[in-house]
């Protein structure tokens, strides 16, 4: 979002110059802090809370709850645990993309709740740039292609047994001596002679995932300095689609987005924006003009 606010632009933001506390392990605070003191002058500091809780990256803890509500119950912990009214938190998701699933994609959720006022406003950012290598590995293997395809050592690696247990897990490697150890370590505990190598996927050891934490910081920070029309809370926004093109020729509904829906994030205030040119379908998307 970058730039260079003056106090005057959000002297009057309901959050201006409140405290919030960031819960994570994971060195979040440079990616999600100075934008939102930037844009509404909140006054964010981290808090050191166990978020593996929630589940790891790993798999040696899963993750029961969506995203959403992870990400959720990750701020209200930080909520719980400084007394603060105002806690923020992220939550990564990095596999096949939802829409096109051959591609791996990184989606990374910020959210704040206010306790104070029950308001919870999040939002989204989607990359295809992930950093994401995996690879089976036999002690004594040749490394080189692996490596470079993983971006290490600026990417650090984990490293577990490649069937059976989950653990020894080692985490955090960025020495090609430790990562020699852990391959040999795990590869004598898995039943198949192998190490299972893959990139670190915690935002501190993950510059790709940085960046895309650092995106939905940047669309949070747009959200709240959004207030709704009706009750000047912060957080009025894009919040989903309405669906049913008719088709150009036999007028079937199509089912194509024809209009956005912005909403409150603290009252059921809601307008819906048609979609400027979506009046009438293509008839080549019709399932009965073109079946």
């Amino acid at each position: 979002m970058g730039g260079t606010n003056s106090k005057w632009e959000y002297s009057d933001h309901p959050y201006a110059g409140r405290s919030a506390v960031l819960a994570t392990m994971h060195g979040k605070l440079p990616l999600i802090g100075p934008v939102l003191e930037n844009a509404i002058g909140m006054k964010v500091t981290d808090v050191s809370v166990n978020t593996d809780m929630f589940g790891t990256f790993t798999g040696d803890i899963e993750r029961r709850e969506s995203p959403l509500q992870t990400a959720i119950a990750k701020a209200r912990l930080g909520i719980r645990s400084s007394g603060k009214s105002l806690g923020l938190a992220s939550e990564g998701s990095i596999g096949p993309d939802r829409a096109l699933p051959l591609i791996v994609s990184d989606e990374e959720i910020v959210v704040l709740v206010d306790d104070s006022s029950g308001l919870v406003v999040w939002e989204s950012n989607t990359s295809f740039e992930i950093v994401k290598a995996s690879a089976s590995i036999r002690p004594g293997d040749t490394l080189g292609s692996f490596l470079k395809e993983a971006d290490f050592p600026q990417h650090m690696l984990t490293v577990r047994p490649n069937v059976g247990s989950i653990r020894p897990i080692w985490k955090g490697i960025s020495e090609l001596e430790v990562l020699e150890t852990a391959i040999r370590g795990c590869a004598t505990a898995s039943s198949d002679g192998l190490a299972l190598v893959q990139t670190d996927l915690r935002a501190h050891t993950c510059p790709s995932r940085q960046k895309v934490i650092a995106g939905a910081a940047e669309r949070l920070a747009v959200r709240l300095k959004t207030r709704c029309p009706r009750c000047k809370a912060p957080g009025w926004g894009d919040t989903g689609r309405l669906f049913g093109v008719p088709c150009g020729w036999c007028g079937t509904e199509v089912q194509l987005p024809r209009a956005k829906i912005q909403s409150c994030a603290l009252c059921d205030f809601e307008l819906i924006e048609p979609i400027i040119g979506q009046e009438t379908a293509d008839p080549s998307k019709c399932p009965f003009c073109n079946p």
